[in-house]
């Protein structure tokens, strides 16, 4: 299970609330992780986390912060492996251990990168919002 902590705010509500959606479908998954309702979990997952991926790498170029060609390069290795993932899942070729770690893997990965890579722009939105203060 991935909780929401505020040191994983990047200083936009909008790109927070999606993350804070990603950690709820996420956590969806996991209690239904040998349901039947788990494959619409992941069908979803695997629509939202490239949409918000993109709108994510938009802010990161608006905000102008250097870390922004570092996540993409991050959202596209996770799409890949979460891809596998969910191709595994469709096919029905995946163990419960298999599920389990791949679970774990997706999980640390959502709230490492979340912590080490999204939250580098917060200094610089709010760098932006306090040049617009003193305007």
């Amino acid at each position: 299970m991935i909780t929401w902590d505020e040191n994983m705010s990047t200083g936009l509500p909008l790109i927070d609330a999606q993350h804070k959606m990603l950690f709820d479908k996420f956590n969806e998954f996991s209690t239904n992780i040998s349901d039947e309702t788990a494959t619409n979990v992941l069908d979803f997952l695997q629509f939202y986390a490239t949409w918000h991926f993109a709108k994510e790498e938009e802010y990161m170029a608006k905000y102008d912060c250097p870390a922004a060609d570092l996540n993409k390069q991050a959202h596209a290795e996770f799409l890949a492996t979460f891809g596998g993932f969910y191709e595994q899942w469709q096919t029905g070729s995946m163990s419960p251990e298999l599920v389990n770690s791949i679970y774990k893997s997706l999980e640390d990965w959502l709230v490492n990168h979340i912590l080490q890579v999204d939250t580098q722009l917060h200094a610089y939105v709010s760098r932006e919002q306090g040049v617009r203060s003193k305007e």
